[in-house]
Order: structure tokens, then C-alpha cells, then sequence
């Protein structure tokens, strides 16, 4: 019996180092789940260890000596005093002043970027053009930017998802009352259903309203596209208003909206977002075709009330086999791979 988030163990570390590679073992995959499942502070501490290994992962190899173990580098990014004395160490070019110890150079490499990401070590700031992207969670106000090579997904405070292409920008204002993004850019949006607070997408050309959908939208100086996946939405420019589908696409031009057309398959030209998933109170049996739609396995679900079982995740650019253990655990189904088909079923 693993320990919980009090008591982390390197063997928990490691694991979940390996499952964020796509190395681990369907066992390990199984402890990791049973783990996050036995308490709300080891799932916490979970997310908290996945955020600081993907800033680590992120590093190229040369960038410092060799990768440090995840254990010896999530140990070090618990303790911020040494990560801040590191930094002072790197910053100033001269000793610390006191009995702090300072780890080694090739330490520093790698927690400058771990400590800024998990919110450790204050009083510092890391250059911008080496901070790495990360998939981000946003309440209230806040601006989003990614550079002309990278993509960033961003989870709103409401549940919805956006997925920012390269070289766009996001700003977020959002409240009790309203939900409101402006984008300059090109984004695809998974929007959670509150039919009494519709999201609003504002852009320099005209505004998308939706209830609840998947669209991209991409903006141009003054023009707009909008390819709508399912639900629906409304764009509007100036005085002009027109309602776009599922499996329809549209867009603003020279101040009008354009009639809109249909796409034959609107996933398709998305793409561009990798494999991106997002489960919002999904039920099971719409996630199993989601999954197999994006990784093109067949994956079946062998009960019907385990099929009306919801899912509340998000995934990007996860292997398969770590896509279906994880949805698994969450509704405790058994899983088993067969000849290129899973199988999703009651313990």
C-alpha cells in the first residue's frame, strides 16, 4: 500500500515520472490510480508532481548535465530555500550569505523552470524567452501568449478548454456573472454547458456567443473563420448576425458574416490540436468513441450502465495506454487490450 501525499515516496515519484513518459508498466499505471484514488490530498499532490515533471521534461538535454532523477528533483522542489539560494547564487554571481547550502550548477538548470511553474520560490523572475509553456488554469483575469513554434492549453475557471495555436494570444475576463475571452489568434474551444452564463469569444472582426460546443475560431486583422464541431454558434459583425452547427463553418469578411457551409468532417480539420481530449461529464460510452475516433483503435464498453458512467478529464498529447487507465480509474472499469480493440468493462 503506497503512502499518501504526506508521506511521498521516491517509488511514487518515479512511477509517476515513467507514466508521464509512457513508460510505465500497466501495474505501475494501476498502483499510480489506486494511489490518487485513496485520498483528494494524494490526487493534489498528483497534479502538482505532473506539473513540475513536464517543465523538467521540457528542458532540452544540453541545456544542463544530466537530468537528475525525478525523485532527487521533486525532493529539491519541495524545499524552495535551496531553490531561492540557487537562484540568488545564478543571479548575482556570488555566494549566498549564511549556512544554506547551495546545490550544484547542474541543479540550477533545472529548478529555475520547475520552481517557477509550481509556484515555489519567490522574488525571482524567469527570462521569458526560456520559460517553457505549460498547460495552464485560469480564474478571473489573465493573458495567454504562445511564440511562432509552441501551443499551450488552457483550462478556464467555468470547466471550459481552449487549446491556443502558435503565435496567438488569449485574454481571459470571466466572473460570477459572465464568461468572456478575447482572442488574436487561432484557437479551438471546448466550452462547458452553462445555458445562463453564455461564453463570448470577442475578436477584431466579430464576436462568437455559445451556449456549450467545440469550434476553432481564427482571427486575421478583420477577418474571422469558424468551424463549429458540435452545438452551436452564434457570430455576429457590427449589425450583421448568422447561427453556424455542428459540421458547418462560417466567418466575418469586410465587416459581414458569411453564409454558412457545410464541412464533411469538422474533426478532421482539427488537426492541427494533436490529441487533444477533453471529457466534460461525458458519458463513458461518448468517450470510448472519442478515444477511438483520435487514436484509431477500437475501443468497445461491455455494460451498459458502465457506459452511462460520466468522465471529467483532460488530455494532451497522452499516449493511449495511459489515456484509457486513467479514464478506467475514474469510473473503476477493468481494461484489457485485444488484438488492436480495448475492451472498457465492470470489475
Amino acid at each position: 500500500m503506497m503512502n499518501d501525499a504526506n508521506e511521498s515516496t521516491p517509488l511514487i515519484d518515479e512511477m509517476i515520472d515513467r507514466e508521464q513518459r509512457g513508460q510505465a508498466t500497466p501495474a505501475e499505471l494501476r498502483q499510480i490510480a489506486a494511489w490518487r484514488r485513496a485520498s483528494l490530498a494524494n490526487e493534489h499532490e498528483y497534479r502538482r508532481l505532473v506539473k513540475l515533471l513536464s517543465v523538467a521534461h521540457s528542458l532540452p538535454m544540453g541545456a544542463a548535465s544530466p537530468r537528475p532523477t525525478a525523485a532527487a528533483l521533486l525532493a529539491r522542489a519541495r524545499h524552495p530555500e535551496s531553490i531561492e539560494a540557487s537562484v540568488a547564487s545564478r543571479t548575482h554571481s556570488s555566494s549566498p550569505v549564511g549556512p544554506t547550502p547551495v546545490p550544484s550548477r547542474r541543479w540550477i538548470a533545472w529548478m529555475i523552470p520547475v520552481a517557477a511553474a509550481a509556484g515555489l520560490a519567490a522574488g525571482f523572475i524567469v527570462p521569458r524567452a526560456t520559460a517553457p509553456k505549460l498547460a495552464t488554469s485560469v480564474l478571473g483575469v489573465a493573458d495567454i501568449s504562445t511564440a511562432a513554434a509552441e501551443m499551450t492549453t488552457v483550462q478556464l475557471g467555468d470547466g471550459s478548454v481552449v487549446r491556443l495555436a502558435p503565435a496567438s494570444h488569449l485574454t481571459v475576463a470571466s466572473s460570477d456573472s459572465t464568461r468572456e475571452v478575447t482572442l488574436d489568434g487561432r484557437a479551438f474551444f471546448v466550452v462547458a454547458k452553462m445555458p445562463d452564463r453564455p461564453f463570448v469569444v470577442h475578436t477584431p472582426a466579430g464576436n462568437a456567443r455559445v451556449l456549450g460546443t467545440r469550434f476553432e475560431l481564427a482571427t486575421r486583422d478583420k477577418d474571422l473563420r469558424l468551424v463549429v464541431v458540435e452545438g452551436r454558434v452564434a457570430l455576429t459583425a457590427g449589425t450583421n448576425r448568422v447561427e453556424v452547427g455542428g459540421g458547418q463553418q462560417s466567418g466575418v469578411r469586410d465587416q459581414q458574416t458569411l453564409t454558412p457551409t457545410p464541412v464533411p468532417d469538422a474533426g478532421k480539420m482539427e488537426q492541427w490540436v494533436g490529441k487533444f481530449l477533453v471529457f466534460q461529464a461525458t458519458p463513458l460510452r461518448d468517450a470510448a468513441r472519442e478515444i477511438e475516433r483520435i487514436y484509431g483503435t477500437r475501443v468497445s464498453v461491455t455494460d451498459s450502465v458502465l457506459a452511462r458512467q460520466t468522465v471529467q478529464a483532460v488530455f494532451t498529447d497522452r499516449p493511449l495506454q495511459q489515456v484509457v487507465e486513467e479514464v478506467c480509474s475514474l469510473v473503476n472499469a477493468r481494461c484489457e487490450t485485444r488484438q488492436n480493440e480495448v475492451v472498457m468493462s465492470r470489475r
